[in-house]
């Protein structure tokens, strides 16, 4: 009886124990994403920053040949672009402000407010030192109606509330169907604090970076190929997302058909001659979900060298994206703009009327 009572001690204890172990255990990379992207579904309202930035560079010889390409080259590594504002779905409500900043020889900050309903679209008429306006328009929102912007250029209209959800909903699926088929031992892994270079003020239970590298490039695009994007393509059209994206569905069929037309030793023997033109320096996306499950960071990083006629293109770019203040009420810095011109009005003015 005594022995009894202590095996099952112990086996209570060892049951104590692996619950105690599970509740601290963070989830596996694959599915730390998945829930991350589950969970996205539920976000309602967020403040946000993003940044872009870009890098390229040219072979001499193809510089002495089209010296364009240096300009564009020394523009593109000058340049930063930074976005920021907050958002809600109901009733929908968005304001950014895009601040594009030239460093060099041609430095210059333009900053372009922009504010967003389901009914209209307001930007601000900024003051770019190479393209003098009108004083009096200056500082101006210009008043636009997208419904009407869409039935003249003969487009239809997809911009209202529920598109938009919709549209959101979408890209949501698209990140779930993508990570699903992805290998975990190969392209994800857990990142530690301190490892990720993440802004010590992003709060983060757990980090988790996707990957592709130089030995990973096959099985990433065949991967991808043959399994990720015909989901994709299936999401694209079916009826749950009509209308959503302005693809033709007979558009997305024939590439359906390409797909499996071109997969197999046909696509091993593409990548295969990809390979020879590409060096993967860096290809990653590392992503913070927060103690809530939403995924509050992204931090895209590109590094590729690229042949073109046998010589070395340099490419590169970084994409960062934050999202705080998530499900909380909103602060809207700009708000509704009440100083408005119409479109008609500022082409009036540029041309002196």
């Amino acid at each position: 009886m005594y022995r009894k009572k202590i095996m099952l001690a112990l086996c209570a204890l060892l049951v104590v124990m692996a619950v105690l172990a599970g509740c601290g255990a963070k989830p596996a990379p694959k599915e730390a994403l998945e829930k991350a992207f589950q969970k996205a579904a539920e976000m309602k309202s967020a403040d946000y920053k993003m940044t872009f930035a870009m890098n390229m560079d040219f072979p001499a010889d193809a510089i002495a040949e089209n010296p364009q390409l240096a300009v564009s080259a020394q523009m593109l590594k000058n340049m930063e672009l930074a976005v920021s504002g907050a958002y809600q779905q109901e009733p929908f409500q968005m304001e950014m402000n895009i601040e594009a900043k030239l460093k060099g020889d041609m430095a210059m900050n333009i900053n372009l407010p922009i504010v967003m309903t389901d009914q209209k679209i307001w930007v601000k008429v900024p003051n770019i030192p190479m393209l003098p306006l009108p004083k009096d328009v200056v500082g101006k929102f210009v008043e636009l109606d997208p419904k009407e912007l869409a039935e003249k250029s003969g487009e239809k209209v997809t911009f209202d509330a529920a598109t938009m959800k919709k549209q959101q909903e979408l890209g949501q699926e698209i990140g779930k169907v993508f990570f699903k088929h992805m290998d975990e031992k190969t392209f994800l892994s857990s990142v530690a604090k301190k490892d990720s270079k993440l802004p010590e003020a992003i709060e983060a239970s757990q980090i988790v970076k996707f990957a592709v590298t130089n030995e990973s490039l096959e099985p990433f695009i065949i991967t991808f190929a043959e399994k990720a994007l015909p989901e994709v393509l299936d999401l694209l059209m079916s009826d749950k997302y009509a209308g959503v994206v302005t693809f033709k569905k007979e558009d997305l069929e024939k590439t359906k058909k390409d797909l499996t037309a071109n997969s197999g030793d046909k696509l091993k023997t593409a990548v295969a001659k990809m390979k020879e033109d590409l060096k993967i320096k860096d290809l990653q996306i590392t992503t913070a979900v927060n103690k809530k499950g939403f995924p509050a960071y992204h931090d895209v990083n590109v590094d590729l060298e690229l042949k073109d006629k046998g010589k070395p293109v340099q490419f590169g770019g970084n994409i960062k994206a934050e999202y705080s203040k998530i499900n909380e009420k909103p602060e809207f810095k700009i708000g509704i703009p009440k100083d408005v011109i119409t479109l008609e009005q500022l082409m009036a003015k540029i041309n002196g009327q």
